[in-house]
C-alpha cells in the first residue's frame, strides 16, 4: 500500500469516527429531548417560530435596491423591524436556559456536567457565527469577524453561568425573577452610560470607538457595528430578561398562604367628595396592611393566572419605565441602550403573556403548530436559507422587461411581481412568497421526527 492511500485510508477511518460520535450525540440528544418533552413550553417555541418567520422575511428581499427602511438595521438612534429580529432571537435564548438546565439536572447530570455542556454549545455556535459573518456578511475592509451568532454564543455562555451560579447558591426559581429583572436593568444601565459618555452622537460614542480600534477592518460595513465588541456585552441583559420570564413559567405554587382580611374606610361613599377624604381613601389603599392584604389575595389566584398577571405587571413596569427612559436618553439598537432594552421587555413580556395564555393555558394547536416545529429548528433554517438565498444570486436570466441578466430573485421580482403590485411592495411580496415556501418545506421535517438544534 503506498503511503498516500495510507494517509487517505487513515483520513477516512478520522472523519468516519468523528461523524460517528456526533450520530451517537445526535441520538443521545433527540432521546433525552422526546423524555423531557413535558418541560417544554409551547409558548417558548411559537415565540422562536415568529421570530424564524421574520428572520426569513428579512433575509430573502427580491430586489435588494427596493428595500424598505424598515427592513434594515437603523445606522444610529431609532428602531426599525429588522432592530426587533435579533434582541428577540437573545431573549428568547435567555428563556430556554432554565429548561436546558432542569432537564439535564433531571437525567443526572451534575453541575460540573451542565456546565460543559454549556461551554460545548457556545463553541459550537461561535464557530458557526465567524464562518456565517466570513462567508455572507460584508466586513468593512476584509472579512466581517463580528455577527449575531456570535453575540448570541457570548451571551448565552455569560447568563447560563450566572443562572447556575446563583442556583449553586440555592436561590429558588421565584426569586430569581426578580434578581434578573434587577441585574438586567443595573446591567444595561452601566452599558449605556458607558456608551454614550462622550456624547450622544455616533462619532463620539465609546463602543464604536472600541470597535473600530481593535476590529478595524473586520467590523461591519454600517457606521456602528451592530454586534460589535462592547454591544455584545450591553445585549445580554436581554437575554436575563428572557430567563426571568422561563422563571415565571416555571414558577411553583407558594403554599400555606390565607387571605388577610383589611377593611378600608370608604370615605368619600359615606361622607361626599372633599380633598381630606380623598387624602385618607389613598391612604387606605397604599398602607403595609394593605398591600398585604392585595398580595395575599393575589396568592389565592389560579397558579396559571398568577403567570398572566405576574407577565401583564412587569409589562406595565417596562413600559412606564421605557418611557420615562426615553426621556434622557435615545433608543438605540447599535449599542442596546437601556432605553432599547426596556422597550423590548415591554413588549415581550406583553407577547409572551398572550403566548402562554393561548399556547399552553387554552392549548390552540390550529396555526400554532407550525410555528412550533420551526421553531424547533431555528438555527439550521435560517443557515440554510441563507446558503440557498445566497446561491440562488448566482443564477441570472435575461429580463423581458430591463433586457439585462438578473440575478434569479431580481429576475423574478422584477418580470412577475412589479407589473402587479409596483416596485414599493415588490421586494416584501417576494420575500413573503419564498419565506411561505420555506415555511411549508420545512414543516415536512416533523414527519420524519427530525429535530436539528444545538
Amino acid at each position: 500500500m503506498h503511503v498516500n492511500d495510507v494517509e487517505k485510508f487513515g483520513l477516512k477511518a478520522y472523519i468516519r469516527k468523528y461523524l460517528n460520535i456526533i450520530r451517537i450525540l445526535y441520538l443521545d440528544k433527540k432521546v433525552k429531548d422526546q423524555e423531557y418533552a413535558y418541560m417544554r413550553i409551547g409558548a417558548i417555541d411559537v415565540l422562536r417560530g415568529i421570530f424564524v418567520v421574520a428572520a426569513l422575511f428579512i433575509i430573502n428581499q427580491g430586489l435588494e435596491s427596493a428595500v424598505s427602511i424598515n427592513l434594515a438595521i437603523s445606522n444610529w438612534h431609532g428602531m426599525t423591524f429588522a432592530d426587533l429580529v435579533l434582541p428577540y432571537f437573545v431573549l428568547i435564548m435567555g428563556m430556554s436556559i432554565p429548561f436546558f438546565v432542569k432537564k439535564n439536572y433531571a437525567d443526572g447530570d451534575l453541575i460540573i456536567d451542565i456546565v460543559k455542556r454549556v461551554f460545548i454549545r457556545f463553541a459550537i455556535i461561535f464557530v458557526i457565527g465567524v464562518l456565517y459573518s466570513m462567508i455572507f456578511m460584508d466586513g468593512r475592509e476584509t472579512v466581517r469577524l463580528t455577527g449575531p451568532y456570535q453575540l448570541l454564543a457570548v451571551d448565552y455562555l455569560l447568563v447560563a453561568l450566572a443562572y447556575i451560579g446563583l442556583l449553586n447558591l440555592k436561590i429558588k426559581n421565584n426569586v430569581l425573577t426578580y434578581v434578573f429583572i434587577v441585574l438586567s436593568i443595573l446591567v444595561s444601565v452601566i452599558m449605556t452610560f458607558i456608551s454614550f459618555a462622550n456624547g450622544y452622537t455616533i462619532d463620539k460614542n465609546v463602543f464604536v470607538g472600541i470597535d473600530r480600534s481593535i476590529l478595524a477592518g473586520f467590523m461591519s460595513k454600517s457606521p456602528a457595528d451592530p454586534e460589535g465588541l462592547m454591544a455584545v456585552l450591553a445585549a445580554s441583559p436581554l437575554a436575563m430578561i428572557g430567563l426571568s420570564i422561563a422563571c415565571i413559567f416555571n414558577k411553583k405554587p407558594i403554599e400555606n398562604k390565607r387571605y388577610k382580611k383589611y377593611n378600608r374606610p370608604r370615605q368619600i361613599r359615606r361622607e361626599g367628595f372633599t380633598r381630606a377624604n380623598l387624602w385618607i381613601d389613598v391612604k387606605s389603599w397604599l398602607n403595609a396592611r394593605s398591600i398585604a392584604s392585595i398580595l395575599s389575595n393575589y396568592y389565592r389566584l389560579n397558579d396559571e393566572l398568577k403567570k398572566l398577571v405576574n407577565l401583564l405587571l412587569l409589562s406595565i413596569l417596562m413600559f412606564i419605565l421605557s418611557h420615562i427612559s426615553q426621556l434622557f436618553i435615545p433608543l438605540n439598537r447599535n449599542v442596546f441602550s437601556i432605553t432599547f432594552v426596556l422597550r423590548m421587555a415591554e413588549y415581550t413580556y406583553f407577547i409572551s403573556m398572550i403566548a402562554y395564555l393561548v399556547c399552553d393555558i387554552i392549548g390552540l394547536s390550529f396555526g400554532t403548530s407550525l410555528l412550533k416545529r420551526v421553531g424547533l429548528n431555528a438555527m439550521p433554517i435560517i443557515l440554510l436559507d441563507t446558503i440557498i438565498h445566497g446561491l440562488v444570486k448566482f443564477i441570472h436570466i435575461k429580463s423581458i422587461y430591463t433586457a439585462t441578466w438578473l440575478p434569479f430573485n431580481n429576475w423574478f421580482t422584477t418580470d412577475f411581481i412589479i407589473p402587479v403590485s409596483g416596485i414599493d411592495y415588490a421586494s416584501a411580496s417576494y420575500s413573503v412568497f419564498i419565506t411561505l415556501i420555506w415555511v411549508l418545506l420545512f414543516n415536512f421535517l416533523e414527519r420524519y421526527k427530525l429535530k436539528i438544534n444545538i
